[in-house]
């Protein structure tokens, strides 16, 4: 393979000499899944290319065929994804089946099957109850087709959904929903387990004290996630056959009623064509309240919030992009099936008031004995909070990973592929709280909402992803259009307001709120490529385009605002000298004003050629950057300009490239030069560049600031009664002198300083006190007290 001569790098050099190993080198080749070898193509020092086998050599630094040294990223740095493919190829990964399609199987398929959906079936009729199923699955049929869509377009890593959230709408987001489908998972398994708990005193007979029964059994749910997920597999599988049999004797025996073979704990009398078509809502016998069509919604959607079981997962699949779209579908479609086939085959053939009084009637029908549906929901319950269990810990553990939320930074794992001990047992202490309640219908209002919340959020990334267009969104998944995540996206969001429970959503909202101001105070910044900078992107490329053919001298008087570029110093060494003019851009900015561009002239006498040369810009312009920031500018931009010509010629160059359009910089904001600076050609300079600005037609602003510029806080207000901003104003000039003390005044620092305004005649024909008048008058109409 030919090598290629970077225009940077030096002559090839001895063994003995020091190299330099720029950041862009690489590697820019992939590794085969089926070599038993994993090789890499990496480039050297001066740009030729080479391979090796990674697993031979220093993780950080090694050579080529020629000795010369080369810089390899190994398996555990975050830039080098292949390698880390590579050496967890050998690992064993679950297929679609074990994976994903049985662990959203067996969170569907849950308690409500068995002990709600034919009192539903009841209450709401076999229409309005095939109506219920349809909207719910709708639903999440849609927010798995958005899934889908982000799943198939790249590789889905530990955290499932939060990570699709957060390197979509960005970490703000994606952490405080991650963070909220992490307790609604953790809730979701005390849910079950006081469903399975219930479910054992049902069938053993007799009473005992529910509390101290689900301790234990989410201990023992915890103890079994702890020891690895194949064994969660081992007895999911297990459990998900026991349900299967229990669903498959419950339909048994209700064909077998119809037909007048088997009556089970039922009579005769009980058996009734077509007797639950229609609504018929009555008080139930437990509560004593009459529901209605959406409260029965209600009910009924925790059943359908489980097509998340298998993204949670995506860490330990083997090709989560084909693996997730396929299970979760599949599941979907699956258990609707079921829920369908049971509200039709018992609404036709039983009695209303079976349905309505006995919740439990599926039991009482099943074939051969009704014993078995009772075991199939103690396991069906077990096996869902086996999955939930397993999930939840690792969303905790990738949030952590991600050091999106710092309180969560002692849970973190050395490796995404090991199990998170201690998220598990943390999830294992908070699932344990809510069973000390006993009742179940203080958690699943707040686990539907945490499900819902994330389903809309999935479904809003796919939507800004498909509809901005994205280039980087190419899905190998068709089956989804940007409409149809926009329309899921609503539609969770409608459940949660006003179907499921709105005192519940607030409460839920409430809480996402102060994990996005907590989050966002943290000002942590990961570079995901989130839609949040394509949106914004957008944003402004519409904008701009809106505003195509115009300069800043096309806006009225009444719009014109101040866009400053500030000119720094910098020394030799490219570090910023004169901060004190960009505290004086910082302050007004307070008033309102337009872009700012903070420009950095670095002379370069000895040539541009030379090696350091970027370098030293990168470095200036990362200080300078530092500054901004600390002068509250870290929404302006930075540039700095390396040149061997005279200073004056590279500032005006700056001032007609900087900007675009009508966004370019028509005010130039400079220090006056310091005693230092006060040379002959320095300051012959200096006013070529006052002249050069003139003739761009740009406001010009000298400053010329004192050692102790800017004053603190503490020493400004105790003076503030004395202190004044002095303007001598030209008359003639126009405005601008006028509009830059009132920018000031609304800086803190400024705002009950005095404004003093000494006019200047410049004609000895002028009456100063006609002069006077007029100011005035000018000054009431332009609102500036002074």
């Amino acid at each position: 393979m030919p090598s290629f001569q970077s225009p940077f790098s030096r002559a090839r050099s001895s063994p003995s000499q020091k190299f330099r190993f720029w950041k862009g080198c690489g590697i820019i080749g992939s590794t085969s899944e089926k070599s038993s070898v994993d090789t890499a193509t990496v480039v050297t020092s001066d740009m030729s290319v080479t391979s090796f086998d990674h697993r031979s050599v220093d993780p950080h630094i090694s050579v080529d065929s020629d000795g010369r040294p080369v810089r390899v990223f190994s398996a555990s740095d975050p830039h080098d994804e292949a390698l880390t493919t590579a050496r967890r190829s050998n690992v064993k990964k679950l297929g679609t089946m074990n994976g994903v399609f049985v662990p959203c199987l067996s969170n569907i398929l849950g308690i409500i099957l068995f002990l709600r959906l034919t009192n539903i079936t009841g209450q709401a009729g076999c229409i309005m109850t095939t109506c219920i199923i349809l909207i719910s699955s709708l639903s999440t049929f849609l927010t798995a087709l958005s899934l889908s869509a982000i799943a198939t377009n790249g590789e889905i890593q530990a955290g499932g959904p939060y990570y699709v959230i957060s390197r979509t709408l960005g970490i703000e987001i994606g952490g405080p929903l991650g963070l909220l489908f992490y307790l609604g998972t953790t809730l979701a398994t005390s849910m079950y387990v006081l469903g399975a708990i219930e479910a054992i005193q049902r069938t053993v007979g007799f009473h005992f004290d529910p509390r101290w029964a689900s301790l234990i059994l989410v201990w023992a749910i915890a103890a079994i996630v702890s020891i690895g997920v194949k064994y969660i597999n081992m007895a999911s599988n297990f459990f998900l056959c026991m349900v299967l049999v229990s669903i498959s004797c419950m339909i048994l025996g209700v064909i077998l009623f119809s037909s007048g073979k088997f009556y089970g704990l039922l009579q005769p009398q009980d058996l009734s064509y077509m007797d639950n078509i229609w609504p018929n809502y009555q008080p139930d016998p437990v509560t004593e309240q009459t529901p209605n069509f959406w409260s029965l919604l209600a009910i009924f959607y925790p059943s359908v919030t489980g097509i998340l079981a298998g993204s949670n997962r995506s860490g330990v699949l083997e090709n989560p992009s084909t693996a997730i779209p396929r299970g979760t579908l599949g599941a979907i479609g699956f258990t609707t099936s079921i829920y369908l086939l049971v509200v039709w085959l018992f609404g036709l053939t039983m009695a209303n008031p079976v349905l309505i009084n006995d919740k439990f009637v599926v039991a009482a029908i099943a074939w051969p004995y009704e014993k078995v549906v009772a075991i199939g929901v103690i396991f069906s319950s077990i096996g869902a909070a086996l999955q939930t269990c397993a999930g939840a810990p690792r969303v905790l553990s990738a949030i952590a990973m991600d050091d999106v939320l710092p309180f969560l930074s002692w849970i973190k794992i050395r490796d995404s592929e090991d199990d998170p001990i201690k998220a598990i047992w943390f999830t294992w202490f908070l699932a344990s709280i809510p069973t000390l309640a006993g009742n179940l219908d203080h958690i699943t209002p707040f686990v539907t909402m945490f499900f819902l919340l994330m389903y809309a959020g999935i479904n809003l990334s796919c939507f800004f992803l498909g509809f901005l267009k994205t280039p980087g969104f190419r899905p190998t998944f068709k089956y989804f259009h940007w409409s149809t995540s926009l329309f899921g996206f609503i539609l969770c969001l409608a459940l949660v307001v006003f179907v499921i429970n709105w005192s519940s959503a607030l409460v839920v909202f409430l809480l996402f709120i102060l994990l996005y101001a907590y989050t966002k105070r943290q000002r942590t910044r990961k570079e995901w490529g989130d839609v949040g900078n394509v949106l914004r992107y957008v944003i402004a490329n519409s904008t701009l385009k809106a505003l195509a053919g115009t300069q800043s001298t096309d806006f009225h008087a009444k719009n014109w605002r101040p866009q400053i570029l500030t000119v720094v110093d910098t020394d030799s060494c490219g570090n910023p000298t004169n901060l004190q003019v960009l505290a004086l851009a910082s302050q007004l900015k307070a008033g309102g004003g337009g872009v700012h561009i903070v420009t950095s002239i670095m002379r370069r006498k000895d040539g541009m050629e030379k090696f350091d040369t970027c370098e030293l810009v990168d470095h200036s312009e990362k200080l300078l950057k530092n500054h901004m920031v600390t002068h509250n500018l870290e929404d302006g931009f930075a540039q700095v300009i390396a040149t061997t010509h005279a200073r004056s010629q590279a500032i005006w160059s700056a001032i007609v490239h900087a900007g675009l359009g009508p966004l370019s910089a028509n005010t130039v904001l400079m220090s006056y030069p310091t005693e230092q600076q006060r040379n002959t050609e320095a300051m012959e300079d200096y006013v070529l560049t006052l002249r050069g600005i003139m003739n761009l037609k740009k406001a010009i602003l000298v400053f010329k600031a004192s050692s102790g510029y800017p004053p603190s806080k503490e020493h400004h207000l105790t003076n503030q009664s004395t202190s004044s901003i002095d303007v001598w104003w030209i008359v003639h000039n126009g405005g601008l002198l006028l509009l830059l003390p009132y920018l000031l005044s609304k800086h803190e620092l400024y705002q009950n300083v005095c404004l003093r305004i000494f006019a200047v005649t410049t004609k000895p024909t002028e009456n100063p006190d006609l002069m006077r008048e007029r100011i005035i008058d000018h000054l009431r109409k332009v609102r500036i007290r002074a």
